[in-house]
């Protein structure tokens, strides 16, 4: 059988500054790539290892997803994470995978934030911007996962997949359900950058063609 094999960094590589006991971190997305691609050792893992192992980061492109009308979309967890059942989050992510793999970290990174809105929303993003990091130690789950966090525009009228359940879209100012502690970090992040368009640098594209 093939294992299912996720993107990690040595944890041991990463910018001190970068892994805050729990916060978030703004950051530009040359900074980040910058500062990845010639240091940071990165290795393709066995998923079953990775979830195990806090020697090695996995990055989860983490993406807050905005309509027409400046609405975020927000959604009660459940699906195949069942350690997160029940509560609210603003994040649509997950491990870069194989088939997100690009001649370029940036492309790798980017495509697969591109492929998780397109799976979750079922359309692609209209815009994508790079935020910034975020990072929590104090559970077994936060200290072997690293927070990418990105804003994506869409149009239409999305569906959702299983994984997500039913979407409500809120103003970013009325958001009151109690969140989890990724999505509290990321809302935050948006809320400092006081985004909006052209706020956080120029849209990202990414290389959507099949990787290897």
């Amino acid at each position: 059988m093939t294992r299912h094999h996720i993107l990690c960094f040595s944890r041991a590589a990463l910018p001190a500054d970068w892994l805050p006991e729990t916060g978030h971190l703004a950051l530009p997305w040359p900074r980040l790539l910058d500062t990845l691609a010639p240091q940071c050792t990165t290795l393709w893992l066995p998923r079953d290892r990775a979830e195990h192992d806090i020697r090695w980061k996995q990055p989860i492109p983490y993406v807050l997803i905005e309509d027409r009308t400046g609405h975020l979309a927000l959604y009660q967890r459940q699906g195949s994470e069942a350690r997160l059942h029940g509560l609210w989050s603003l994040g649509v992510g997950g491990h870069v995978e194989r088939i997100d793999e690009r001649p370029g970290l940036g492309d790798t990174l980017l495509a697969c934030a591109w492929r998780e809105v397109e799976e979750e929303l079922g359309e692609p993003p209209r815009e994508l911007r790079f935020l910034g990091l975020i990072n929590e130690e104090k559970s077994t789950v936060g200290q072997v996962h690293w927070g990418l966090v990105f804003h994506a525009r869409i149009d239409g009228s999305p569906r959702h997949s299983p994984e997500l359940g039913p979407v409500h879209w809120h103003e970013p100012d009325s958001i009151g359900q109690p969140l989890e502690l990724w999505s509290r970090l990321a809302l935050q992040l948006y809320r400092k950058l006081a985004v909006s368009p052209g706020a956080t640098g120029p849209p990202l594209t990414s290389v959507r063609e099949e990787g290897p």
